[in-house]
């Protein structure tokens, strides 16, 4: 009799970051697993990247020999592969879990083709906020979690102990490819808020600014500015910087987390804001460019260093992973 796994399936980034630390600390703990990156999560983990078919041919065999004891999974944007894997284990009566990474679409992450919805079993969801929201989009309130955020743990666990204060106030700006998605429908484009944040800081010799670009953003558009980007991971660029600006990226709630000040500029939004933190109150929306300059020109860095989290959070403990991992074992393995 062989070995039942636990198989996790990640397929988007922010789906790969929930996932990533609970198949580590699965792995230190000897729990059967395999794990599978596809698409652009397989870039962010060459060493476990498979195809779509690949995973969809494992996990009906793991079916049929009755070698799978339960499916984990992120969510996805524009892509049927976990759905797949989700209606075929729920069809073998195997329990599936997902977890959620972000403050929306909480339904729509599991709309099928033929707009089916096809939940899963278990909706693991980063705090109160995220489940109310769910169920007032329509998710069954039955299936949510509320368990905390995994892919957080390690910002709030780093947090930036001690201020430093250089010369110069270090600005970050932190691209994204919003004009792919929205076209102009936001009121902005990130190539305007780009050029807004290098007018804010020219001629002033308190700042300096860098952009770290995303990696769907427009080749040309990252070219025309390579004097001024920086490359790498995220966690490692960010604390040497004294300000990060962001339009509604995940990178501000990590810059909070970590205890360094955060700007969410988007100049005259017209849509909803998307902006974690700004929903969650760590910062506030700046839509024009004169707020920017005043929030510049008053030193921002200076006044925000310590920031006080609010620990009305679940996730703002650190220990979304323990939770999760726990969870995991007594759904999928029956450890009670």
């Amino acid at each position: 009799m062989s070995m039942k796994k636990v198989v996790l399936l990640a397929h988007d980034p922010g789906g790969y970051d929930v996932l990533f630390p609970i198949v580590q600390r699965m792995q230190q703990e000897s729990v059967p697993l395999e794990f599978y990156c596809v698409g652009p999560a397989a870039k962010l983990n060459p060493i476990n990247a498979a195809s779509e078919s690949q995973v969809v041919q494992t996990i009906q065999s793991m079916l049929l020999e009755k070698k799978l004891s339960g499916l984990v999974t992120g969510t996805s944007w524009g892509n049927m592969l976990e759905l797949k894997v989700i209606a075929a284990c729920k069809e073998a009566r195997i329990p599936t879990i997902s977890i959620l990474d972000y403050w929306s679409n909480y339904q729509a992450r599991f709309k099928d083709d033929l707009g089916n919805f096809i939940f899963p079993d278990t909706y693991i969801v980063m705090d109160e906020l995220a489940a109310q929201e769910a169920i007032q989009e329509g998710v069954p309130a039955n299936i949510l979690r509320v368990l905390g955020h995994p892919g957080l743990d390690k910002y709030i666990l780093q947090r930036r102990k001690t201020a430093f204060f250089g010369n110069k106030n270090k600005l970050l700006f932190l691209s994204q490819p919003l004009s792919a998605l929205y076209g102009k429908g936001l009121g902005y484009t990130e190539q305007q808020v780009l050029e807004e944040c290098i007018l804010a800081v020219q001629g002033n010799d308190d700042y300096s600014l860098s952009v770290k670009f995303h990696p769907k953003d427009d080749a040309n558009w990252q070219l025309s500015y390579a004097d001024i980007s920086v490359d790498g991971a995220l966690l490692d660029i960010m604390t040497e910087y004294d300000v990060i600006i962001g339009m509604n990226t995940m990178g501000l709630l990590h810059a909070v987390l970590m205890g360094i000040p955060a700007i969410s500029y988007q100049p005259n939004l017209e849509k909803p804001d998307l902006c974690i933190t700004n929903k969650l109150g760590f910062t506030r929306l700046i839509r024009s460019y004169q707020d920017l300059k005043n929030i510049l020109n008053t030193h921002i860095g200076k006044a925000d260093k310590n920031i006080c989290l609010p620990k009305r959070f679940i996730w703002l403990d650190g220990h979304s992973t323990d939770r999760v991992v726990g969870f995991i074992r007594e759904v999928l393995l029956n450890e009670h």
